[in-house]
């Protein structure tokens, strides 16, 4: 059987197939169709040419709900909530973005306070009730926000999570008198405490809701139409997982972020496959570049992440967003500094470069001048590029108002925006307590490996690794991902006050759970993974750090620990983790437990992958043996070696200066950088001291295996 990964991208759809039984690997990329998603992924589909009766999984990564929040384009949704707190959403928590920005402006919600009704009712802390819910009042709140249009209806209640049955009865009036294509309540889409989180995250899935079902209901239709059947369509998850099409149509808040968490989910493949356990990714594409941490081989993870300003609240890969990509536009501003983003020329009309009708300066533009790519090397094997084009947006936006040489400008857009991602990955790295040397950068994305060796010699990296198909990554990581379901529970009592029993039988619960939702996507005991997560801090604190609790879930035949053993150890781990990120800790304090997390994985067969080359198209006409690139650190343009991706062999090394051209990514290789094709397909780029020993330990690899 063949398994296919799809990323729907702003400017091109990404494709990679897994044959299940060979490994053999392949991909392929096609420009998006922006206007008719699902009948994109079919054409991505087709492109393969392999017959969906032939196909045990399509996992699917897509921007559809996250776009619909960004565009203010969802359903005409309601919001039912407990008397006194209509305003939480435009409240928020009072927290500033910019502390001295007296015009800050605050997003505005996706539910406008015309259509936040309030009713009478109320749980205390614990889950007792104080107030008998108002039927009445639930009942005319809906009829008034159902002649208003509302179709779409969040419901949250105060304390719901410790006592769900207000919002269930609630859920049930609606429903009664009918009207509603989706109703969302709090205490099922996110169970935990912090009103504006919960309330703001519930309103989000109730916001995307019918658009995201539309969606996936017309493109599972036509993949069964077409000999897909029915159960093997699945949509790629923020942390990093897969999800059922129907669990995500009734549940679409774990899809928002599902393309970059794919990236990341396919460089921590790639980085097993190479035994690296400690790396920082680096996706740069056409807009942006999504930075992310992976440490002792687990990709960083967080609950809380904004969408446009807006909080939502569910594990999601920590991925640290910023405006530097290859459509980034290069300005002066009124000081007469060059600039670099975050605005973006897009795909349409995109890069002066690409003759579409652009005419401001890019970084892909500059990269041109430069260069790094090659005109007769068509852009993911379509786009021709314009060098005159290219040429003189520069001259006229950025060379000709500083007097300097259009060289001269392309080089100072590359190292500005070369600064910006810089400053990301220190984010994820150095302000984290972590030693940079001791990390290898991912670079990947359809500009990452071009910039990836520059941002590694400033930041005092290493060991690069390019991934087989730097452009079509997030693809790899669809193909590559488990399934996964997250639960998470509130609990927020002092570890005094917390009764191991109680925690262990709470636990016990949340992994049936988990495995029930396992097992209905065909994964029996035998091919599921659980982990325990608890979410902890100081007394006092406002917001508290996760730790793993790998002793909670021994493999058979272990027995399981005594759990108050589980608990004391994780107390260890928290006290670790806040000197290692902030400097100190306090083993004297009280720990409170905040949010218990259980994590279940269900594991696909996961063969050996090998690379196909003969099935990915690379460019050919054009392309010389040899051509002037300018580096950076050299100040000037050095003779430099040009190849083919896939004319090179398993542990080749390749000295610098050299270019490589595939059909989804140019890889840029600085002199004094030496690249070792490792035999799982990635490109290593190091020193060439550092490569010999990269090569001597593949054949230890290779030997162990």
């Amino acid at each position: 059987m063949m398994r296919i990964g799809v990323d729907v991208g702003g400017t091109f759809t990404d494709v990679v197939v897994l044959d299940e039984e060979s490994g053999s690997t392949s991909w392929l990329k096609l420009p998006t169709n922006e206007r008719e998603p699902a009948v994109g992924v079919l054409e991505a589909m087709a492109a393969t040419e392999v017959p969906l009766s032939e196909v045990s999984h399509v996992k699917v990564g897509t921007t559809l709900g996250v776009n619909a929040v960004l565009t203010r384009s969802g359903a005409c949704t309601g919001l039912i909530t407990t008397k006194g707190f209509r305003d939480v959403l435009e409240i928020r928590r009072t927290h500033r973005q910019r502390l001295f920005d007296l015009d800050e402006q605050i997003p505005e919600p996706l539910i406008p306070r015309d259509r936040r009704l309030e009713v009478s009712e109320r749980m205390d802390a614990d889950g007792n009730v104080v107030q008998a819910l108002d039927e009445e009042g639930v009942r005319a709140a809906w009829l008034k926000l159902r002649e208003a249009g509302v179709r779409s209806l969040a419901i949250v209640f105060l304390f719901s999570f410790e006592n769900p049955s207000h919002e269930q009865r609630a859920r049930e009036i609606v429903l009664r008198e009918g009207g509603a294509e989706a109703v969302f309540i709090s205490s099922e889409v996110l169970p935990v405490h912090r009103e504006y989180e919960r309330t703001s995250t519930t309103a989000m899935a109730a916001y995307v809701a019918p658009a995201m079902r539309a969606h996936l209901a017309d493109l599972g239709e036509r993949l069964k139409e077409r000999g897909l059947k029915p159960g093997r369509l699945s949509i790629m998850t923020s942390s990093g997982g897969v999800l059922g099409s129907e669990a995500v149509a009734n549940a679409p808040i774990p899809s928002l972020l599902s393309g970059p968490a794919g990236g990341v989910t396919g460089a921590h493949r790639l980085a097993f496959e190479a035994d690296i356990e400690n790396a920082l990714t680096l996706d740069m594409g056409g807009t942006s570049c999504d930075v992310s941490g992976i440490v002792q081989g687990r990709p960083d993870e967080r609950l809380d992440i904004a969408i446009d300003g807006l909080a939502v609240s569910y594990p999601t890969f920590d991925i640290h967003t910023i405006g530097a990509g290859g459509g980034s536009i290069a300005w002066i501003d009124p000081g007469g500094a060059l600039r670099v983003g975050p605005g973006s020329a897009g795909a349409d009309p995109g890069p002066a470069c690409y003759g579409l009708g652009g005419e401001q300066p890019t970084v892909t533009d500059a990269n041109l001048i430069l260069g790094r790519y090659d005109p007769g090397a068509p852009l993911g094997g379509a786009l021709s590029l314009d060098m005159e084009r290219a040429r003189e947006a520069v001259q006229r936006a950025i060379a000709q108002p500083l007097e300097i040489t259009v060289e001269q400008a392309a080089a100072g857009i590359v190292r500005i925006v070369n600064a910006h991602m810089e400053a990301a990955v220190r984010t994820i790295s150095l302000e984290r307590g972590r030693d940079v040397r001791d990390f290898t950068l991912v670079a990947f994305g359809g500009a990452g490996p071009v910039h990836g060796a520059d941002v590694a010699r400033e930041l005092g990296i290493e060991r690069i690794l390019v991934p087989p198909c730097p452009g079509c990554t997030s693809a790899l990581g669809a193909v590559a991902a488990d399934a996964r379901h997250d639960l998470v529970r509130t609990i927020a009592r002092p570890m005094r006050e917390v009764r191991a029993e109680t925690v262990r039988s709470t636990v016990d619960g949340m992994r049936t759970q988990a495995q029930a939702a396992l097992a209905q996507e065909g994964f029996g005991a035998a091919e599921s993974l659980m982990e325990l997560w608890l979410d902890l801090r100081y007394e006092g604190q406002a917001h508290e750090l996760s730790v793993r609790c790998p002793e909670a879930f021994p493999a058979a035949p272990a027995p399981e620990p005594a759990f108050a053993s589980v608990l004391a150890e994780a107390v260890g781990r928290f006290h670790r983790l806040h000197e290692q990120l902030y400097g100190h800790s306090f083993p004297d304090m009280t720990v409170e437990l905040v949010n218990m997390r259980v994590t279940g994985h269900g594991i696909p067969p996961s063969p050996g992958m090998w690379w196909d080359w003969s099935k990915t198209a690379a460019p050919e006409r054009g392309m010389e043996k040899q051509r002037k690139v300018y580096f950076l650190e050299a100040r000037e343009f050095l003779d430099t070696r040009v190849l083919r991706r896939r004319e090179i062999e398993p542990e080749q090394a390749i000295e610098g200066p050299a270019v490589i051209h595939q059909l989804d990514a140019t890889v840029l290789i600085p002199p004094g950088n030496m690249a070792v094709a490792h035999p799982s397909g990635s490109l290593i780029l190091t020193s060439p001291g550092q490569a010999l020993a990269e090569l001597e330990d593949v054949g230890t690899m290779q030997e162990r295996r």
